[in-house]
């Protein structure tokens, strides 16, 4: 009776325990405060900006380009030889007047050439000769005084005027036409090996010594004149109309003192697909100026009433640009009068508005940002 009695009470003290476990539980999570949704807070982004103010803006196209010779010759070996010595070194450095040996290729072996072939056909003038003055007798004494005239050695004189068809069929049917001309051809290739100045100037390139053995193709060296330098630089596809033949722009080194006037002279016809440039070619002169030289300048184009410069950078894709309102992005839409490669001039601001000039990526219109003023 006694195990009962403490079995039964045992079940109602675990009843009574787990009751009040499942009670106090409640009590708990009904106690427990609820602490609401978190707000995020963005944080303003940094931007950069200037204050919009309109007025007149200079229009100026600089130009950065590198100098280059017009009168420049580029050497090459047209013959195969011994390159010889010959009275002025053909060395970097090294000036030459117009009409001056540069380069001097042995022609022994080709001069030997035309002496044989010139033997060849001064033995079928002598074989023509008599035969003209039975077939063609009033040619004959022509034809006796021209081989009189030809040497064994030394410049061929040119052929008689030759009279009628007749006289044409008849000299091309014994050969002599063929060997004539044949010869002439030797004498051209003859000026091959000697190479002289087109031009008074400086060699500035010569890879070649005396002695060394060329051949058809072969690189020499460079010969240029000093005193004619173009500048090859470019501008922009939208300047394109601000800039012509003819301007004039005041031109400066950064490796040292002195400026030079140049003018436009060549604008190119082509758009480079991936810079969106156009060659200009500018003509300079003046002492201190060198081949390969770098110089910069600017054109002075004139100037846009009523606009505001901005970096091109700060244009959108669609041509529009950011602003800042009450600490947010402002899209605007504004008229583009110039594009240059650098600044862009527009219409359609207002003074003192504050525009965002950093590309941004990821931007919208509502974006909080924190301007800076440059």
């Amino acid at each position: 009776m006694n195990d009962l009695f403490k079995r039964r009470l045992t079940i109602i003290l675990g009843v009574f325990l787990i009751a009040g476990g499942v009670v106090t539980c409640n009590k708990l999570v009904e106690s427990r405060k609820d602490p609401g949704r978190l707000e995020v807070v963005q944080a303003a982004r940094a931007v950069r900006t200037i204050v919009a103010e309109n007025g007149p803006v200079r229009l100026s196209i600089p130009m950065t380009g590198r100098l280059r010779a017009t009168d420049r010759m580029l050497i090459n070996a047209e013959v195969s030889g011994t390159l010889q010595r010959t009275g002025r070194t053909f060395r970097e450095g090294v000036t030459f007047r117009r009409g001056d040996v540069l380069l001097r290729i042995d022609d022994g072996e080709i001069r030997a050439q035309i002496n044989a072939q010139q033997s060849a056909f001064l033995r079928a003038l002598v074989q023509l000769v008599p035969d003209m003055r039975i077939d063609m007798p009033e040619q004959a004494a022509k034809w006796n005084l021209y081989l009189k005239s030809v040497p064994v050695e030394g410049a061929l004189p040119e052929l008689p005027d030759l009279a009628n068809e007749q006289e044409r069929n008849y000299l091309a049917g014994r050969g002599v036409l063929d060997q004539y001309y044949g010869i002439r051809a030797v004498y051209e290739r003859l000026g091959k090996y000697h190479i002289w100045a087109p031009f008074d100037g400086v060699v500035t390139s010569a890879p070649v010594e005396p002695g060394t053995i060329v051949t058809p193709g072969m690189r020499l060296g460079e010969f240029i004149a000093p005193g004619s330098l173009e500048l090859e630089t470019a501008i922009g596809a939208g300047e394109l109309a601000f800039a012509g033949i003819g301007d004039t722009l005041r031109l400066t080194s950064t490796e040292g003192p002195g400026s030079w006037v140049g003018r436009i002279i060549r604008i190119g016809e082509s758009i480079d697909a991936s810079t969106q440039t156009v060659k200009v070619f500018v003509q300079v002169d003046g002492d201190g100026l060198r081949d390969g030289q770098y110089l910069s300048g600017s054109v002075e184009a004139g100037a846009l009433p009523d606009a505001v410069s901005v970096p091109r950078s700060a244009l959108l894709e669609d041509g529009a640009l950011y602003s800042v309102k009450d600490s947010m992005l402002v899209k605007n839409a504004v008229e583009i009068l110039h594009q240059g490669v650098e600044r862009a001039v527009v219409r359609g601001l207002s003074d003192g508005q504050v525009v965002v000039t950093d590309r941004l990526s990821g931007a919208f219109e509502g974006l909080r940002v924190a301007p800076i003023v440059q």
